[in-house]
């Protein structure tokens, strides 16, 4: 009697569990699986938009083979991977000194722990304008001052010389990302136990042996997952990046997502543009499984 009155609870308590998810549900199909899908079919369509919505028609894999044949990809793939690995690894070593810094006791630590977390918090759009006020190469802050000391003689085109664009745009992503690197790390730094510093400098191990072989170990699982999250985060990310160059000069700071934004919403090709966003939720999709199966395993 006792067990069927605990099934039936936990049948009724299952059933209204169920009922409660319905409009979490109900928002998933509207606005994330209803736009993919529709995303999907519309990269195998020819739609353009001068021509009306109802002008596509379905022709299979031409737009993909289109975009692999597109005698700039290369420049694009290449413009992506460093965009990709200058903001992963740029703020992943960046938060790391920080964390080590702002981990020991040092005066007004809460201070600069508050204001190392500025940048983070700052829309997108906003860091945007505001480094290209300081990067602009005649009015730019940045120029000035490197003239007054003596580093420069005249002034950088930062984002309009192809030679300092890249670096010009990594580096503000560097300073826009560092802040989530920063407070992770320095999270896990506070949970290393102390006897294990305290036994290795009985030992008479060095401060690299220490940061080597106890800091990054004990680091390790975070670090991954850092890296994972915020390699998917700058594959998508498109705001800085346009706000910055639009892709420019020519293509020489175009990625992958302002590829797509240019090629739906600039030249009105719609299924063109669809096919890009598949192939970056393709790539995207592979480290979120490199995530996913990591959490499973830790779990």
């Amino acid at each position: 009697m006792i067990s069927n009155s605990i099934m039936k609870n936990l049948k009724k308590g299952n059933s209204y569990g169920l009922i409660l998810t319905i409009p979490a549900l109900l928002g998933i199909a509207i606005f994330i699986a209803l736009p993919l899908v529709r995303s999907i079919l519309l990269s195998f369509n020819s739609l353009y938009l001068l021509e009306g919505m109802d002008s596509g028609k379905y022709i299979g894999f031409k737009n993909y083979v289109k975009f692999f044949n597109d005698p700039n990809l290369f420049l694009f793939l290449k413009n992506t991977i460093i965009w990709v690995f200058g903001s992963v690894f740029g703020p992943g070593i960046l938060g790391m000194i920080l964390g080590l810094l702002l981990n020991r006791r040092i005066k007004a630590r809460p201070l600069w722990r508050g204001l190392a977390l500025i940048p983070w918090v700052m829309p997108p759009v906003v860091v945007g304008m505001i480094w290209r006020w300081i990067l602009d190469g005649q009015w730019g802050i940045l120029n000035r001052l490197l003239q007054q000391i003596h580093i420069i003689d005249k002034p950088i085109l930062w984002l309009a010389d192809t030679s300092y664009v890249m670096l010009s745009i990594v580096q503000v992503a560097i300073w826009k990302f560092f802040p989530f690197w920063f407070v992770n790390i320095l999270a896990g730094l506070q949970v290393i136990p102390q006897e294990m510093y305290e036994a290795a400098i009985i030992d008479g191990a060095s401060s690299f042996n220490v940061f080597t072989k106890i800091t990054l170990p004990q680091l390790r699982p975070i670090l991954f997952v850092l890296v994972l999250l915020q390699t998917i985060w700058s594959f998508n990310e498109f705001t800085i990046i346009w706000v910055l160059t639009q892709g420019g000069p020519g293509n020489t700071s175009m990625t992958l997502a302002p590829l797509v934004y240019v090629n739906s919403f600039k030249y009105y090709r719609m299924g063109y543009g669809a096919s890009i966003g598949v192939v970056i939720m393709i790539i995207t999709m592979i480290f979120t499984a490199i995530y996913l199966k990591r959490e499973k395993i830790n779990s």
